[in-house]
């Protein structure tokens, strides 16, 4: 004789294997971190690109200063998230530190010394890609 579980059981069986899906999930997200290069190019602008793209092996711009944030609902200002200053290859790393899930929408920022500075909203990065910044330099008198 076969005993057929009642519906009831299979719901709660498959709810327990969500729920210990996303305790997982959550476990790991103490801290993620953003990384990406900052460029010189032809206009300004923020785009995601995968981590193979080869524009991330080019040179970069050293000292710029790199800024994620995203908006306070109601309020009309804006919490940062993380900061950075790229390296000498022109790569940056922002980490957010604690509990808090990563927005999906978050505003990269970037300005130094001689260049115009990027003020765009993306699409948080998913796993395997990279944030790469294009600064136009100013135009000459």
């Amino acid at each position: 004789m076969r005993h057929r579980r009642s519906g009831g059981r299979r719901l709660i069986l498959a709810g327990g294997a969500i729920g210990a899906l996303a305790a997982s999930t959550l476990a790991g997200c103490g801290a993620a971190t953003i990384a990406g290069k900052v460029m010189r190019g032809d206009i300004g602008r923020v785009v995601i690109v995968d981590g193979s793209d080869k524009r991330l092996l080019e040179p970069g711009l050293a000292g710029i200063q790199v800024q994620m944030s995203t908006p306070v609902l109601g309020r009309g200002g804006k919490a940062v998230l993380g900061e950075s200053v790229t390296d000498e290859t022109g790569s940056f790393r922002l980490k957010v530190d604690g509990g808090a899930k990563l927005p999906t929408r978050v505003s990269i920022r970037a300005s130094g010394s001689g260049e115009y500075e990027v003020n765009n909203s993306i699409f948080r990065p998913r796993p395997g890609e990279q944030v790469l910044v294009l600064m136009r330099p100013p135009k000459s008198p």
